[in-house]
């Protein structure tokens, strides 16, 4: 039995050592790879400490890229055994990325994460994949439920593993203290909570971004002159 907030049952410490794995940095996805356009803002002296790298992720989890990525996975959870509708939310997720290096960022690590996790046996076979370019957050929400995590803990997982990368990314940049980051997770720690929340009651209706500044970050940075991430 799954529920949306609760466990799975008796086997509550298998699935939680397979989410483990799954969110890990050590999760061959490339994540480590990636800035999501904060190379650039961190350039331009948008993001610069502390304060300001908690206010760029905070406006990302409730009014960008970081919140649409949370509606994506929440609704591949619900749809996770049904082929037709994970490939329609994967084609509008794709349609979703507001730049070139957004799209190759969300379909590579996705399309890794698949082929990672594929060890547990929790994905679809390849031929149910062909044809479609599978996003990060579409793939997360199809093998968390398949792995029997519940839809609460899903989120935040996802969630988290997005934060916790800007976060790193950020320490490396701006540069922040190891402490730092961590004051940067710990403060960032409600902020995700509610974008969790809000993702359990949110349809595909509700995705949208207000956050260009962000959006232009990721443009920018493919033609940024010095480079340390992908994206």
């Amino acid at each position: 039995m799954i529920d949306r907030n609760g466990g799975t049952g008796p086997r509550d410490g298998v699935d939680f050592l397979r989410l483990l794995s799954w969110v890990s940095p050590a999760f061959p996805t490339g994540g480590y790879a990636y800035s999501h356009g904060l190379e650039w803002a961190v350039e331009q002296g948008d993001v610069r400490d502390v304060d300001t790298l908690i206010a760029w992720v905070s406006a990302l989890l409730r009014h960008g890229s970081i919140g649409n990525d949370l509606i994506f996975l929440r609704v591949a959870w619900e749809a996770a055994h049904d082929m037709a509708a994970l490939r329609h939310i994967a084609d509008f997720a794709c349609a979703c990325a507001s730049s070139r290096e957004r799209y190759e960022e969300t379909v590579y690590q996705g399309e890794a994460f698949l082929k990672a996790s594929a060890v547990w046996d929790v994905v679809p076979t390849k031929a149910e994949l062909v044809g479609v370019r599978w996003p990060l957050p579409v793939v997360q929400g199809l093998v968390f439920r398949r792995g029997m995590v519940a839809c609460k803990q899903a989120l935040l997982s996802g969630g988290y593993a997005a934060v916790a990368a800007l976060v790193s990314a950020a320490v490396r940049l701006v540069p922040l203290g190891q402490t730092d980051g961590l004051r940067a997770l710990a403060r960032l720690e409600d902020v995700l909570l509610e974008a969790a929340q809000d993702a359990l009651t949110r349809t595909l209706e509700d995705v949208g971004s207000a956050c260009f500044r962000s959006d232009l970050a990721a443009m920018h940075h493919e033609t940024q002159e010095t480079r340390l991430f992908r994206t």
